[in-house]
């Protein structure tokens, strides 16, 4: 296989930059998201990354135009000066290193692609994988053991470029010496393996069609998105939480049916809202709460009963409220949803 080296590659001159609000419309290398025009590197829906390079992962798709041919990489590029990324994450932190530092990311790519994976697919991949998933996620925050080297950086675009920059200065370190940073992923390791280790052990009741790709886990209380989605064996995930007061209700599309996938083929998303009219006129809101649904573009399009508040991407925010419906209606309701012909 074809290594360029370092010194006939294209790249070598690219600056690292954020895609700005301000500047999006500049001709550049966009690598993980997406900038209107320029050269991309993407598995976000609606990319512009050549067939020849696309892959599950933005990490994946960037390390194989890093092992083009410099011809080929210079006629991608054009005359475009820096690489961006739209937002932060450890796939885009993979995907930046793989063009700027390709004989590092060469050599560590199992551990970036594992990185990648937990922190896109939301899943249990490695330790490894989650601790650097969690390293570049909680970079900042407090009790950080390099948080002074952001002493005074505003939070928003020139907190991500800083960050961005960090990691791909002290990429060796982040990804062979993780243990260095065991205070920004230890708790919330141990809490998903517990939920793992609970699930496995029967602390967890599964119920999988196959048919239509859905998974109902009841648990008794909430549970990690990673451990629902590991332990789920299908890409639509229902659950059922059960507690004194009652139970509570919450489905999520997985997000590998947003992205654009190469191996992998979830099923079709569903727009939620009519299933939510339906779950609205068998139980109508009260105490404040009501069922609600998101959009099926939104990466991870929910259905629950509670009160209504935005989505923060890739985290379980919403507030659930006990529901009149019982499991078995909720569940019934939902694979006739699926069961109907897509419109």
């Amino acid at each position: 296989m074809f290594f360029p080296s370092s010194s006939d590659r294209p790249t070598d001159g690219l600056a690292l930059g954020f895609a700005t609000a301000q500047d999006r419309n500049e001709p550049v290398l966009s690598v993980d998201g997406m900038t209107p025009v320029g050269p991309n590197l993407s598995h976000w829906p609606g990319n512009r990354t050549p067939r020849a390079w696309k892959a599950d992962l933005s990490t994946a798709i960037a390390l194989r135009f890093a092992r083009a041919s410099a011809a080929e990489q210079q006629e991608f590029l054009g005359d475009v000066g820096r690489v961006v990324n739209d937002h932060y994450d450890s796939d885009g932190f993979g995907a930046l290193l793989a063009v700027l530092r390709p004989d590092v990311a060469f050599r560590l790519e199992d551990s970036l692609l594992a990185a990648a994976t937990v922190g896109d697919f939301a899943v249990w991949h490695t330790w490894r994988g989650f601790a650097i998933d969690r390293v570049v996620k909680n970079l900042t925050r407090a009790g950080s053991p390099v948080a002074g080297a952001f002493h005074g950086v505003a939070d928003g675009d020139s907190l991500s470029l800083a960050r961005y920059r960090w990691l791909i200065e002290h990429a060796e370190s982040v990804l062979e010496n993780t243990g260095g940073y065991r205070e920004l992923y230890e708790e919330e390791m141990a809490q998903v393996q517990e939920e793992l280790d609970q699930g496995l052990r029967g602390g967890v009741a599964r119920d999988v069609n196959r048919e239509l790709g859905v998974s109902v886990l009841t648990t008794q209380g909430e549970r990690h998105r990673m451990t629902l989605n590991t332990l789920a064996g299908a890409w639509r995930v229902l659950h059922v939480i059960e507690g004194r007061d009652g139970v509570r209700y919450r489905y999520h599309d997985r997000t590998e049916s947003w992205f654009e996938l190469v191996t992998i083929q979830p099923p079709a998303r569903r727009d939620l809202r009519p299933l939510r009219d339906r779950l609205r006129a068998l139980e109508p809101a009260h105490g404040g709460a009501s069922w609600h649904a998101d959009p099926p573009d939104a990466p991870i399009p929910e259905l629950y009963f509670g009160p209504w508040a935005e989505q923060e991407y890739g985290e379980i925010t919403r507030e659930l409220r006990p529901s009149r419906l019982r499991a078995e209606q909720v569940r019934t309701e939902l694979l006739a949803s699926f069961a109907r012909p897509n419109p």
